[in-house]
Formats: C-alpha cells, sequence, structure tokens
C-alpha cells in the first residue's frame, strides 16, 4: 500500500513554511539595508578622504560648492564634487553641452557618488555651505537657479561665469573648525526623481533646519521634510510643515531613519533622525549662509529664546 501525506499534513507543512518566511523575510531586509548603509558610509568615507587630499594642496582650504564656468550649464556648475575628482578617481566622467560648447566637461555621477538605495541622480550628497560656500545661494542679475534673494554678498560670479568684482564667498580651512570632528562637511540629499537631481548645494542656514517659521527647537528639520519624489513636492520653499519641505536641499535618512554623515576630520558616521542638529553639527562661526540676513552670521540662534538656545555654539 502506498503511503502518501493527508490533507491536513500538507496544510500543516505550508503554514510551518508560511511562518518561517514571515520570520525571515523582514531579515533578509533589515541585512539589505544594513548592507547598503554600510557601502554608503564607506563612500563618504572615500569622499571625505579626497576632499581633504584636494585641501592639502590648496591651502588647508577646502573647495567651494560650486563655480560657474564656460561649457557647462547653470544647472550643472563645475562643483566640489569635480574639484576632488582627481583625488577621487572613481565616478568622474566627460559630458558634452551641445548648447554650450563642443568640448566634453568632467561631471561627477555615478559609483562612489551615488548613495545605495537612492534614486538615480546627480548631486546626491550635498556639502555644508558653511564650509563650503555656494554662489549659487547668493546670484542675482539672472538668478542662475538662486533664490532671487536680491543679496549681492558673495555673488562673485555672473550667469555666464565672469566676475562680478564682487568677493566671493570663500571657503574656509579645516584648521579653523572649532569643532573639527562635530562639523557636518557632507551628507547624502532627497533626490527629484523627475530632475534626476538634487539640489546643487544643500542648505544650510538655521531657517530651514528649524523648519522655516516653526521654529524647532535644536533644529533638526521636520520629520516630513525627508523624501525622494516629484520636484513639485519636494522643492517645497513654502514652509509647509507637514508637507515634504525643500527636501532635495535637505539630508534624506535613507537607512532606517538614519543618515550617514562626513565630518571636518574626515571620519564618517550615522546620526539618526532627529539627533542630527544645525546647533551641533552644521553651524560654524561667522559664517554666513543665509541670503535674506544679508552680512551677518546665524550665531543669534544660540540667544535666549531662539532655536539654539542652550546650546554651545564653540
Amino acid at each position: 500500500m502506498k503511503k502518501a501525506f493527508t490533507l491536513i499534513e500538507l496544510l500543516v507543512v505550508i503554514a510551518i513554511i508560511a511562518i518561517l518566511a514571515a520570520i525571515l523575510f523582514p531579515v533578509f531586509a533589515q541585512a539589505k539595508s544594513a548592507a547598503k548603509k554600510t557601502s554608503d558610509l564607506s563612500n563618504l568615507k572615500q569622499l571625505a578622504v579626497g576632499v581633504l587630499m584636494y585641501a592639502g594642496d590648496n591651502e588647508d582650504l577646502f573647495p567651494r560648492n560650486d563655480y560657474l564656468v564656460a561649457g557647462r550649464q547653470n544647472w550643472a556648475p563645475f562643483t566640489w564634487r569635480e574639484a576632488a575628482g582627481p583625488y577621487v578617481k572613481n565616478g568622474i566622467s566627460l559630458v558634452l553641452y551641445a548648447s554650450t560648447t563642443t568640448t566634453p566637461v568632467p561631471v561627477a555621477s555615478g559609483q562612489i557618488w551615488s548613495s545605495p538605495g537612492a534614486p538615480d541622480a546627480r548631486y546626491q550628497y550635498g556639502a555644508n555651505q558653511a564650509v563650503m560656500p555656494s554662489g549659487q545661494q547668493f546670484r542675482t542679475g539672472g538668478h542662475c537657479g538662486d533664490n532671487y534673494s536680491g543679496n549681492t554678498i558673495g555673488d562673485d560670479q555672473t550667469c555666464a561665469g565672469d566676475a562680478t568684482g564682487t568677493a566671493a564667498n570663500s571657503s574656509i580651512s579645516q584648521t579653523s573648525l572649532p569643532r573639527l570632528a562635530n562639523t557636518a562637511v557632507f551628507i547624502p540629499m532627497g533626490i527629484a526623481t523627475n530632475w534626476g537631481a538634487s539640489n546643487t548645494y544643500m542648505q544650510s542656514g538655521s531657517w530651514w533646519w528649524g523648519g522655516a517659521s516653526n521654529r524647532i527647537a535644536g533644529a533638526t528639520i521636520p520629520p516630513k521634510w525627508d523624501a525622494d519624489g516629484d520636484s513639485s513636492v519636494v522643492n517645497d520653499y513654502s514652509g509647509n510643515i507637514d508637507g515634504s519641505g525643500p527636501a532635495i536641499a535637505l539630508p534624506r535618512f535613507r537607512y532606517a531613519g538614519s543618515v550617514n554623515v562626513a565630518w571636518g576630520d574626515g571620519h564618517a558616521k550615522s546620526k539618526r533622525k532627529g539627533g542630527l542638529s544645525w546647533c551641533n553639527d552644521i553651524f560654524v562661526p561667522n559664517s554666513n549662509v543665509n541670503p535674506y540676513s544679508g552680512d551677518r552670521s546665524d550665531s543669534y540662534e544660540f540667544n535666549a529664546g531662539n532655536i539654539c538656545a542652550g546650546y554651545n555654539p564653540n
């Protein structure tokens, strides 16, 4: 007489397999996310080393965030990424912008410049403007992608990349950072999927980190201002705390509510959402990264009653 499984036995086996799958699949997903986070941390560490090597060859100065130069579109300027490219030697390709020139120009994109698990895009890692200032933020006369501030501080280039005669906002030296190991230099940002890009620079003024007029204590960024998506959604500068805000110019907590950060001394480590603070991690004394404020540092935020009250600015 042939033996066979009964229906009950078969159902029991199927139930056991389903239970095991329910237990193991989340573990596999967590392991995959952890692997991506580790790869992202490695990227940041290597980029930090490349930037510090650049500084070592340039009087200890970090590169500036962006420069408008001939042969490049205004929306794709020469940035700190291309400046550090020769030291990184990974992910730098030649791209021809046919509308401006017949000569290909270097663009840092893909490979080490890509945050694992993020949508494909340029500018996935954004620099702290307090360390590497952006001329884009302050530029007038055609604007070239700035926020129409009308402020001429640091407005040293026209949209064609010509000198205006105005003094540039210079980048700073590594040795001038008072909290070298605790000052963030660059961080992954949110991505506009329809543009295939993040913002050229990371917003490093206290205004957006503190939720605009919402004035969040500690300036840790509104929780919902952490997203990838269509530019009409993730490029919202209205100050709506319930929307995604200017996510393409702010840190992206892509790995289970955490984000990897490269720091001023060249090391890289992770920070949890709510733990990455402008007051502790972004602020640099005497830096001017807010085009609406004029020639003034955001150090006033440490005064009593402001969002960094109780934090140490030094």
